[in-house]
């Protein structure tokens, strides 16, 4: 079970040493990125370079159509030209669209095995782990730490809990494979626009980095290095932290101010031009005037609150912070509280609606 991963404190410190014994493997890291991402010419015009994409929902369908999308001389790589993108998702619409855009549909999970870069973009930890599970038993077993041309490069873009990231860098490496981790920042919208932040934890050998970024940058704009294994979900898990209370923030203005009189939209674009300024409030604005005046359709709460970052999806990343926070004692309180407030939204049936919805609880509203 997953939550057996959360035993943080002594089970992060060895794992952080498990990891550390991988991060000095650069030149067997090297040889694998090598031989998977610069291949001979003479290979690359008769060899189909296979990338899978698992996971296509809010996130991942764009991401992957991104992917196919970008393939240009500035944003491509070596392998753009001889490319097969195939994907995977249990839900057959959203598998049918992720056709539409150019990729090839697998029909079923382990198709997905036979690719070289496994791309995935799951919504929580249990998906991850029987994802990754799943196709590791139909891969074929190298030695440990021992990389060949029939090593997979996995990147999972998936939120989920540092702990679990680094046990499956180290069953990934222990079997011949590199896992890098990669969450994203930017919403569905940077997602949808290819603008999204990318934090890599990975291995010490820059070329592993070096060798997916052109793939990261078709699907967004910023690449940052947290550092080894592990450091890219933490990372996420923070900014998820802070952006939990900062829409809490918002929702409460904006519902403070309409009571007091004042028109939403005039209360949003002084909040925009002055120090209460944030993606909240500029770019995900939770209350409906404000979203349709910026443009209908644009954000989730001019429809309806459709789409964008669901409520379950914050309880699931807050759920993840309180408890590596809780075994590591550090205090996080508005945490807590935002947590309790966007479980309230999910009990009155929010939970699927954009966490913005919880303007509309704070109202005593249903959606």
């Amino acid at each position: 079970m997953i939550s057996s991963t959360f035993q943080f404190s002594k089970t992060f410190a060895r794992q952080q040493t498990n990891a550390t014994k991988y991060l000095n493997l650069s030149s067997i890291t090297k040889t694998l990125l090598s031989t998977q991402f610069r291949q001979t010419s003479s290979t690359a015009h008769h060899d189909t370079f296979k990338i899978g994409f698992v996971g296509l929902g809010n996130m991942g369908l764009h991401m992957c159509r991104n992917l196919i999308a970008n393939r240009t001389p500035d944003r491509g790589t070596l392998h753009s030209s001889t490319e097969s993108i195939i994907a995977y998702d249990i839900n057959p619409s959203s598998l049918s669209k992720a056709v539409e855009g150019g990729a090839t549909a697998a029909s079923d999970l382990l198709d997905i095995a036979d690719c070289s870069l496994i791309i995935t973009s799951l919504p929580d930890c249990n998906s991850v782990e029987k994802v990754f599970g799943a196709l590791m038993e139909a891969i074929p077993t190298n030695p440990p730490r021992t990389m060949t041309a029939h090593s997979r490069v996995f990147v999972d873009t998936s939120t989920v809990s540092p702990l679990l990231t680094r046990s499956l860098f180290d069953t990934a490496v222990g079997n011949g494979h590199i896992l890098v981790d990669a969450p994203v920042s930017g919403g569905v919208r940077g997602a949808e626009d290819g603008t999204l932040t990318f934090m890599v934890g990975c291995d010490a050998n820059t070329d592993t980095l070096d060798r997916i970024s052109p793939y990261l940058k078709r699907m967004g704009k910023s690449i940052i290095d947290c550092g080894g294994p592990g450091t890219g979900s933490a990372t996420k898990l923070c900014n998820n932290l802070a952006l939990s209370a900062q829409m809490v923030g918002i929702c409460e203005a904006m519902n403070l101010g309409e009571e007091l009189g004042v028109d939403p939209i005039v209360l949003a674009d002084v909040m925009n031009s002055s120090t209460a300024r944030c993606w909240s409030c500029e770019v995900n604005n939770p209350h409906p005037s404000v979203a349709t005046a910026r443009g209908r359709g644009k954000m989730p709460a001019s429809r309806e609150y459709q789409g964008g970052f669901g409520t379950k999806l914050m309880l699931k990343d807050l759920g993840l912070a309180l408890s590596a926070a809780d075994e590591v004692g550090v205090a996080i309180p508005l945490g807590a509280t935002s947590k309790q407030l966007y479980q309230l939204a999910d009990i009155n049936g929010m939970g699927e609606k954009d966490f913005g919805v919880l303007l509309q609880y704070l109202k005593g509203r249903k959606v």
